[in-house]
């Protein structure tokens, strides 16, 4: 009796393991050109959402969660590039247009605080919390781009910015 106990212990436990590390296996094999075209394939614009992922040298080197670090270091630089733009402009700008500006630099700061998190979330492999950062980007640009029509440099970062966020929404979608 005792060794079918064995066998059986270690068939269900063989079953287990095959059944939990294609999943793993997934996230950490090369990203191949066509997966980013299907990654990118979801995205508002796919051609923008090819040439930022690989405009970071490292992306034919990575897996799925390397991916992901890049789109979120991609928000990273944009974010911090925006906000700095929002404080030049808040400088000159009519009471009206300071108000919606002031918005702004508020949801570019969370978007940089959430950047922070998805990058912590991302290596503890909590990946809920990354995809939850990335739909908050994307909420905080569409966000200042309904309040700041007549800023129109503005306008064209924030919608530089919202490409850039969905890029990491449709990346960061993968992972789950």
């Amino acid at each position: 009796m005792a060794p079918s106990f064995c066998a059986s212990f270690f068939f269900s436990l063989s079953l287990a393991i095959l059944w939990i590390c294609p999943t793993y296996a997934r996230l950490s094999v090369k990203v191949s050109e066509n997966e980013l075209k299907v990654i990118c394939s979801s995205h508002e614009d796919p051609p923008f959402c090819l040439q930022a992922l690989k405009s970071d040298p490292h992306t034919p080197l990575v897996d799925l969660v390397g991916l992901t670090n890049i789109s979120i270091h991609l928000v990273d630089v944009a974010a911090n590039k925006t906000l700095a733009l929002i404080r030049s402009l808040i400088k000159t700008a009519d009471p009206e247009l300071k108000k919606h500006l002031d918005d702004c630099l508020e949801m570019y700061d969370i978007t940089i605080s959430e950047t922070e998190d998805a990058k912590t979330a991302l290596k503890a492999h909590d990946y809920e919390t990354v995809n939850v950062a990335s739909d908050s980007c994307m909420t905080n640009a569409e966000t200042c781009t309904d309040t700041t029509t007549s800023a129109p440099p503005l306008q064209q970062e924030n919608k530089h910015m919202r490409y850039l966020c969905e890029t990491f929404v449709v990346v960061s979608n993968h992972l789950l």
